[in-house]
């Protein structure tokens, strides 16, 4: 439990443990309490957490910091503070960032040309190769066409549009395939991906031959996914394109988790984008999950989690993959016993609500990628809110103002005029904050009016649906975000109105 044992001070708040038996100050959040008594040990009454409206995102993003530093938790990271020579972060990329892994801005020879969202299963072959290398390189951020358009200097640079591209010490190239081998060729001092002669393996054939098994396994599921019949004769192709990858983990070289053994090869990396994907899309369309059927896939799978940084930091969760996959690959189809798994997935089951029931073998997904406990998913989420909050209240108005269709996206609204009430939004997401690094459920809303509620809840909900692992915050704290977006529609509206709205509100499945 945390108690408020400062009440209506505008300089600091200190949120008492009565388990732990610490007080951490949390300086300029404002929070005051309505509700009547307290007592240090134990509450006497409900009390109800708020903040006065005129709090400053400043002051806010400071009492974040200092809650993060009482539990050891650096907050910079989750504030946007870009480390070139850090642990890659999606959320704190922009076009023109650096990854310099301790050299200088002058070593850079690559330039990648890459999707901001971090979606494009190609995209992320060359940011594992390159981060895994660790090659310094500068990103420049280009739309996937269903999402927003395209520069022109990229146009004229890459007419068709299409991703990604790497420019190496002038030499520009596309396909990524040709990048990773080119990549490999200009840098081989660079933690080499290819198998050195000399180790019984015959490297050229070997690595061709699991470079069409991966396309195989790629077509096959394509086939199946996207393909309105013959879904059962599809799905046991795919099955045999499974197999055959799961034959090759066990049997080229069983001393590793990885194709060829104990560390990741090029083909590795080469394939593990696209088998993030069919995890997801298969159990959500189809009711499949692979890691349970194939435990040397799941090996595999969970050595990159635990074993390769660059990936762990760039899966996405399920949610956003089959929403990103149709805008891409078109419609799919599903099959009859995946509704549960469908609904799971897009937080219709109760899965975006608080108490947060643990990830285990019963839910479709794990949550191997991250290392956080709960309280640093809550606040990293608090602090993501907090960096932008300006222009995250303003995004999430869109989902009360016009939206004309002008991308393929469903889920996207580049060009969306936003609704009003931007003072009413950016207060809730205050509140939403209060609950995040609180772990309390309890608030103070009276400064909302009611003739407003609505659409601020609505505005809310429609950004719960469009937060993106890992664009936005690791998978953990989405989850987190999700549901305490949730629980403060709950306390704004009531329950029973929320729930009567929500069903209207629900994303429409993938």
């Amino acid at each position: 439990f945390f108690l408020v044992l400062e009440v209506g001070c505008v300089e600091r708040i200190i949120i008492y443990s009565v388990y732990s038996n610490r007080s951490f100050q949390m300086k300029g959040l404002g929070f005051c309490i309505n509700g009547g008594g307290w007592h240090s040990s134990r509450r006497s009454r409900m009390v109800k957490y708020s903040m006065n409206p005129d709090t400053s995102w400043d002051l806010v993003r400071e009492g974040v910091r200092d809650f993060g530093a009482q539990y050891g938790i650096d907050v910079g990271n989750y504030l946007g503070e870009e480390n070139p020579n850090g642990v890659l972060r999606p959320a704190n990329t922009r076009d023109g960032s650096l990854r310099l892994f301790g050299k200088k801005e002058e070593d850079v020879q690559v330039t990648l040309y890459r999707d901001p969202a971090y979606w494009c299963p190609y995209c992320q072959r060359i940011t594992l190769q390159l981060e895994h290398k660790r090659i310094p390189y500068r990103m420049r951020m280009i739309n996937m066409r269903c999402y927003g358009p395209k520069p022109e200097y990229y146009l004229e640079k890459v007419p068709s549009g299409l991703l990604p591209a790497v420019e190496i010490n002038g030499k520009f190239i596309t396909e990524s395939v040709d990048i990773m081998f080119l990549i490999e060729s200009s840098f081989p001092e660079f933690n080499p991906l290819l198998p050195k002669e000399g180790t019984g393996l015959d490297a050229p054939y070997l690595v061709r031959a699991l470079m069409s098994l991966e396309r195989d396994c790629f077509g096959l599921w394509c086939q199946w996914m996207f393909r309105p019949f013959g879904s059962e004769a599809n799905k046991r192709a795919f099955r045999r394109g499974l197999d055959a990858w799961s034959q090759a983990l066990e049997k080229i070289d069983n001393s590793g988790p990885f194709l060829l053994g104990s560390e990741a090869c090029l083909v590795d990396l080469m394939a593990i984008p696209f088998f993030e994907r069919y995890t997801a899309t298969a159990v959500y369309w189809k009711g499949f999950r692979i890691r349970e059927e194939y435990p040397a896939i799941d090996r595999w799978m969970a050595a990159f989690e635990h074993k390769i940084e660059a990936f762990r930091v760039t899966k996405a969760d399920f949610y956003s993959t089959v929403h990103d996959i149709p805008p891409q690959y078109g419609k799919a189809f599903s099959d009859e016993g995946s509704e549960e798994f469908r609904r799971f997935v897009d937080g219709l089951d109760g899965s975006w609500t608080l108490p947060m029931s643990a990830l285990d073998d019963n839910y479709p997904e794990e949550d191997r990628s991250s290392k956080g406990s709960e309280l640093e998913y809550r606040i990293e989420a608090a602090a993501s809110v907090a960096r932008n909050a300006e222009k995250i209240a303003r995004f999430a108005l869109r989902g009360v103002g016009k939206r004309p269709r002008t991308v393929t996206a469903p889920l996207a609204d580049p060009d969306a005029t936003p609704g009003n009430h931007i003072t009413e939004v950016e207060h809730a997401l205050r509140l939403i904050i209060i609950l995040l690094i609180s772990g309390e459920t309890e608030l103070d809303t009276t400064q909302i009016e009611a003739s407003k509620r609505t659409e601020v809840a609505t505005s809310l909900a429609y950004l719960r649906d469009r937060i993106g692992v890992p664009r936005d915050m690791s998978f953990g704290s989405a989850r987190q975000l999700r549901a305490h977006i949730n629980r403060f529609n709950e306390i704004l509206l009531g329950a029973p109105a929320w729930e009567e709205l929500s069903s209207n509100l629900a994303v429409k499945k993938a």
